[in-house]
């Protein structure tokens, strides 16, 4: 079995990236794909880790996106040239507008008479990502809620007195963005956008028109229904399916790597062949 969606301390994890990985071997999987959010920095590490440990990394990202529909939309590129410059330079622009985002929650919660300061925040993220995790997590430390559920419900949700707007890509920009850097595009957890079935097929239309290669049927998330369902979607459009249990550690307790949220994530090693033909190898460098 595989596991096409994780996340590490480079992003909001709570496992650094060779933990992961060693944790993805001690639970018997042949393959697992890294991917933070808006950063490819764990990746050396895992890689570097996993070629020890007999386990198939492969390198990936998760981008959020800026979409006119409304909801919550993210895209997931597997086999990423993670060493690009130019993947690099867009990456790190999205961070910068992270950090500023998070100066802004910090300054509207002490509007509110939250005592905590962005030293704390970043502290607690210890790198150059920082997501809502963090916050959460300097409310727990500062006695405001007891866990991260709380935190994000009383304080940094959408309508919540902490709750800031991200700065991020469009679907094009994005999917063109990952293809440059040679990877497979696949549309995050489908559920999360909240469309009715037609709606649903006019976004992945659209975002196939981009170049679009998949969908994430299989997530912690979804119902047996739904992944029935996106998979029957995915099928009809001609597009991969892939899956993921969205592993974030101890900020997401109740999912567990390679099997998900009661163990409702089963991905067969065959969709790993299936990314890999779908995959854009390096143009050959001319002399």
């Amino acid at each position: 079995m595989i596991d096409l969606h994780t996340h590490s301390t480079a992003s909001d994890g709570t496992l650094r990236p060779e933990e992961l990985v060693e944790l993805a071997a001690e639970r018997g999987l042949s393959a697992m794909a890294l991917t933070d959010h808006d950063t490819v920095a764990g990746i050396p590490t895992a890689l570097e880790r996993g070629e020890a440990r007999g386990l198939h990394i492969i390198p990936g990202v998760e981008l959020g996106i800026r979409w006119e529909g409304g909801g919550k939309m993210h895209l997931l590129g597997y086999y990423v040239r993670h060493q690009d410059g130019g993947l690099g330079e867009r990456l790190g622009w999205l961070c910068d507008r992270r950090r500023e985002r998070a100066q802004r929650i910090v300054e509207k919660l002490n509007a509110a008479g939250i005592q905590i300061s962005f030293a704390q925040v970043e502290e607690i993220a210890s790198g150059q990502f920082i997501g809502r995790p963090h916050l959460a997590r300097a409310l727990m430390e500062a006695g405001v809620v007891s866990n991260m559920g709380e935190a994000f419900g009383r304080f940094l949700n959408p309508g919540r007195p902490g709750y800031e707007d991200k700065e991020e890509l469009g679907p094009e920009e994005a999917i063109k963005l990952l293809k440059s850097v040679g990877a497979v595009a696949v549309l995050a957890h489908p559920r999360t956008l909240k469309l009715d079935a037609a709606g649903l097929a006019r976004c992945v239309e659209e975002l196939k028109s981009y170049g679009l290669d998949g969908l994430e049927a299989i997530w912690s998330g979804h119902s047996r229904e739904q992944m029935s369902a996106y998979k029957t979607l995915a099928k009809q459009m001609n597009l991969l399916v892939t899956g993921g249990s969205d592993f974030h550690g101890e900020n997401k307790p109740d999912i567990k790597l390679g099997s998900g949220r009661r163990n409702n994530v089963q991905v067969p090693d065959s969709v790993l062949e299936a990314l890999r033909e779908r995959r854009t190898p390096p143009a050959p460098s001319g002399r």
